[in-house]
């Protein structure tokens, strides 16, 4: 299933190593080889050492593929040519000037960037964003925009940002029906979910809620909309599971076209236990 990635000297070359003639092998070469070598503390603690030398696009190469065994579709054949790559990463690093050059080959001729289109199933804009993130962290630059977990100092935001959203999309509902929930969201649904969050320039601008494979609840901050995050939330919660499900109003048309858009369709009406007003199921089957 791997492409031809990586690269040995031929019996002339060993000869001469003059000759600029490399003859590919195969990436299950390379993984038997060097998986056995990888360490995950080794990779953190080289890739931090040795950031500024390995350079932006070295290291989003690396983190990506790192990030890419965390994905629901990462099988062990992937993991192996993912440790093979990222444990032949960790073998010369020490000596940088050999490193740098590898990284700086075009990706259908470097490991590394053959080993990313080998696991290509494995990379979605989940992984990208925790990659680039991390590579941001790591050089000192702060987080970039991006999604990453929900933490416990994010739940005011989230909650503001759940309350005023709510209010904005469902005009047909009281303002005070959800600053009645707010309590329930805090103690009872959000804690039986896993949350996301997006932030931007520092500051948390939309979540999604996910249980399963129920999209419990997904909102950006209404001076936030309209912005990209709201997909971005949505590919992030696609990248998690298969298919996915979720209720939405059926009076709330923005949002219904929004899923369409993202390729939901709905699946049946029923009727919202909470204000008794009729609300579509919508369901996103993968791609």
């Amino acid at each position: 299933m791997f492409e031809k990635l990586s690269f040995k000297k031929n019996n002339r070359q060993q000869e001469n190593d003059t000759l600029p003639l490399l003859t590919p092998v195969s990436i299950e070469d390379v993984a038997e080889e060097y998986a056995e070598v990888y360490d995950e503390q080794g990779f953190w603690s080289k890739c931090k050492r040795y950031a500024r030398s390995i350079g932006r696009a070295g290291l989003e190469k690396a983190f990506t593929l790192y990030y890419a065994t965390e994905h629901k579709d990462c099988t062990l054949a992937h993991k192996t040519a993912i440790y093979g790559a990222l444990g032949y990463l960790l073998t010369p690093i020490d000596a940088i000037p050999d490193l740098t050059p590898f990284l700086g080959y075009s990706d259908d001729i470097s490991l590394i960037g053959g080993a990313l289109i080998a696991v290509a199933s494995c990379i979605d804009d989940g992984v990208k964003y925790k990659a680039k993130n991390r590579v941001s962290r790591l050089l000192g630059e702060g987080a970039l925009e991006g999604v990453r977990e929900c933490k416990d100092e994010d739940m005011n935001t989230v909650l503001s940002i759940w309350l005023t959203a709510s209010i904005k999309a469902h005009d047909f509902v009281a303002p005070d029906f959800w600053a009645a929930q707010v309590e329930a969201m805090r103690d009872q649904y959000l804690p039986c979910a896993k949350v996301y969050v997006y932030e931007r320039n520092g500051q948390v601008v939309g979540f999604y809620a996910l249980c399963n494979h129920s999209l419990e609840a997904l909102f950006v901050a209404p001076e936030q909309q309209g912005e990209g995050v709201g997909k971005a939330l949505l590919a992030h919660a696609k990248a998690q599971q298969s298919t996915l499900t979720l209720s939405v109003f059926k009076a709330n048309d923005a949002a219904i076209g929004f899923y369409m858009a993202q390729g939901f369709k709905v699946a049946i009406e029923q009727q919202n236990a909470a204000t008794g007003m009729p609300e579509f199921v919508m369901v996103w089957l993968g791609s």
